[in-house]
């Protein structure tokens, strides 16, 4: 008990240390921390999703964590066979971690990313002990983010992602707003 209350004192005694910045670093970038809110949609599907993160100094390669979720019941058919389908009210939801690289256009405040991201899926439906598919998916994402002048970024792409349901395009518009929590 006693190392864990000296462990919590040392950290809060550090937290604002780690804020401070000097006359050196305010000419030099440095790693930062992000917050992201963001989207994944098409027309019969919408996901909303919270990412923490780190970007390097050069502002060009992150890596993240990620959690998403579809904020309401999706109605989901499920094949049985023998032309069987039952209509289920599906709760679905996605964690895990990934990486992003960006390069920047000269004299515009654009720059081009690619991300990958490894999740875990899971879900249930409404009403049932029947589960859906659950499982782990690679999702991949492309697009353009704009510098919102070094304090974050808007982005916005397209992700291949697979909700394990059936009948739901794989194909979704990616959009996401970044804040940085420290750094220049």
């Amino acid at each position: 008990m006693k190392t864990f209350l000296l462990s919590n004192l040392m950290v809060i005694w550090f937290l604002p240390v780690i804020g401070q910045t000097s006359d050196w670093d305010e000419y030099t970038p440095r790693p930062a921390g992000y917050l992201s809110l963001r989207n994944d949609l098409n027309h019969e599907d919408y996901l909303l999703g919270m990412e923490l993160g780190m970007v390097n100094a050069k502002r060009n390669i992150v890596g993240f964590v990620t959690f998403d979720a579809r904020p309401y019941r999706k109605k989901i058919l499920e094949y049985q066979g023998n032309n069987l389908f039952y209509q289920w009210r599906e709760e679905r939801f996605f964690i895990g971690a990934g990486a992003e690289y960006f390069k920047g256009f000269e004299r515009v405040p654009l720059a081009g990313f690619v991300q990958l991201n490894g999740v875990y899926t899971w879900g249930r439906y409404a009403g049932t002990e029947s589960r859906p598919d659950n499982g782990w998916e690679i999702v991949p994402r492309i697009g353009v983010a704009l510098d919102l002048k070094g304090y974050g970024w808007l982005k916005m792409g397209y992700s291949y992602l697979d909700a394990r349901s059936y009948r739901l395009s794989k194909h979704h518009l990616y959009l996401a707003i970044t804040g940085f929590l420290t750094g220049d």
